[in-house]
């Protein structure tokens, strides 16, 4: 019988579990509030629903407390939210577990939060299964229900109608849930030219932009952090690929890269990111595609831009785009040493690929060093400028460039190696 250990570093709670004989134990520690966006009495009642999700699981008993903070360094866990490779070893070391079960939660609306999850393997240090995004109710029914559908996804479990939770409530009404890797029944594929590609509607909201508490190594052009209100808006759930490129330009990226004094390439393929294409050429592309569809693409704004790659109107108040752990969601300078195939690590909450690594990516901003303080609704940047902005880092960036709110910049008739594009569509 293999052995478990949990972690739910949450907006609100963190779960440690270990087997002992026969059953699988799981305790229930303190709660994890990065944002201070859930009430003291909704983490309670999380807290209450993940142990009797846990104990209704055959083979697993839940629990609310137990003192492994000597033993497992409890404390520094639940105060950054973040675990390391190194320490999920450490872990099934000192426990003989052989699972780490990640979970964030997040706030949505003023009667639901978000819970996402992922099972780790302790032995590699890779995600072994992941749940889809969850929207549940903060009353009683909905929040036991959502945390049961939890448990089933991540360990693999279907429970016979016997065996399935009680109900909290006289409530019969099921937890809503997200469609991973989506967000709304809005999303479309863009099949203009068979160039299928598939678009993610992203609510409009308000969101702090730049250096916000969660953020660290920020540099001087994200510090100063402002509030914008953002309109809806559809965003590519994957960066634009070599193959659609070709569909909509003509021109392969063996033919981009000899207008440039590189080389040679950095991978090649229908999947993988476009590279070496200037803003100028990432803007013509959105021109052909908005005539031949009818409908308004276009590049990001850098608020847009921010705004999708935090989570949107339920912000993720991660360091990056769609976690604390670079590993799961990005190729960066550690791990990616050349361009890989578009959505192979995990998606941030909106179900969007790659905002963190992979290519950095144009914006349609000019580039300044400090935001305009009288643009609030919609901002658009400077008039004018020399540079353009540049977001989200790429595969030979260190971790500092890939965060949420890191500023970057470039000439607009630079081709590089590392920067491609995603589109917005405007409704």
């Amino acid at each position: 019988m293999k052995k478990v250990i949990i972690f739910l570093f949450l907006i609100s709670c963190t779960v440690i579990g270990f087997a002992q004989n026969s059953v699988k134990r799981v305790a229930i520690l303190e709660t994890v509030d990065k944002t201070g966006s859930v009430s003291y009495g909704t983490k309670l009642l999380l807290r209450q629903s993940i142990t009797y999700a846990i104990t209704q699981t055959p083979g697993y008993e839940g629990y609310n407390r137990v003192d492994m903070a000597q033993m497992l360094g409890e404390h520094e866990f639940q105060r950054t939210g973040y675990v390391s490779d190194a320490q999920i070893k450490k872990l099934g070391r000192m426990t003989g577990a052989a699972y780490v079960l990640i979970a964030e939660a997040a706030g949505y609306d003023k009667e639901h939060i978000v819970i996402l999850a992922n099972l780790v393997n302790v032995e590699t240090g890779q995600i072994e299964n992941s749940s889809i995004p969850v929207v549940a109710g903060t009353d009683p029914e909905n929040m036991a229900k959502s945390c049961s559908y939890l448990a089933e996804i991540l360990l693999n479990i279907k429970r016979p109608a016997s065996a399935a939770p009680t109900s909290m409530s006289k409530s019969s009404h099921q937890p809503s849930r997200i469609n991973y890797p989506t967000r709304s029944d809005k999303n479309y594929t863009e099949t203009a030219m068979d160039i299928n590609m598939e678009m993610v509607w992203v609510d409009g909201g308000d969101f702090q932009m730049g250096c916000t508490a969660e953020q660290n190594d920020c540099r001087e052009d994200e510090q100063i952090v402002r509030r914008i209100s953002i309109d809806g808006f559809y965003m590519g759930m994957f960066e634009v690929t070599q193959a659609q490129w070709a569909k909509i330009m003509g021109t392969s990226i063996a033919q981009q890269k000899n207008k440039t004094n590189y080389s040679r390439m950095y991978s090649v393929g229908a999947n993988y990111p476009m590279y070496y294409i200037n803003w100028s050429e990432a803007m013509e592309f959105c021109r052909i595609l908005s005539l031949k569809t009818g409908k308004t693409y276009t590049l990001p704004t850098e608020a847009q831009w921010e705004y999708a790659a935090r989570g949107g109107i339920a912000p993720e108040g991660n360091i990056f785009a769609g976690s604390d752990m670079l590993e799961n969601i990005a190729w960066y300078s550690k791990n990616g040493f050349a361009t890989h195939p578009c959505g192979e690590k995990q998606a941030n909450a909106l179900g969007i690929f790659d905002m963190s690594g992979n290519v950095a990516e144009w914006c349609k901003d000019w580039y300044a060093g400090d935001y305009p303080n009288n643009q609030i609704n919609n901002p658009q940047g400077v008039s004018s400028g020399t540079k353009r902005v540049r977001r989200g880092g790429s595969w030979e960036d260190a971790a500092r460039y890939c965060r949420v709110s890191s500023r970057g910049s470039e000439y607009p008739n630079i081709r590089s190696y590392a920067i491609g594009f995603r589109v917005v569509c405007i409704p």
